[in-house]
């Protein structure tokens, strides 16, 4: 999949929040996935004329959606 990570910050509750830079051709397949991780993040797109999508996660699951993240973001699912 196409997207980056474009920024990761600790919240004030222990909350970590990534910044994915997403193409919107990209964004409901992305979407989806997530989705189906049911419990692993919160998502959203903040800013519907901007390309990012913002996860929040709890430092339980960090480990576990930095493996999906690398997992998706170097595969590409056109070639299937």
């Amino acid at each position: 999949m196409k997207f980056t990570v474009a920024d990761r910050k600790t919240l004030e509750d222990g909350t970590i929040r990534i910044m994915l830079n997403v193409p919107k051709k990209e964004l409901i397949y992305l979407g989806y996935i997530l989705e189906s991780f049911e419990g692993l993040c919160n998502y959203t797109t903040p800013n519907k004329s901007e390309p990012f999508l913002q996860v929040d996660v709890t430092s339980d699951y960090l480990n576990d959606l930095n493996k999906l993240i690398k997992i998706l973001s170097a595969w590409n699912y056109e070639e299937i």
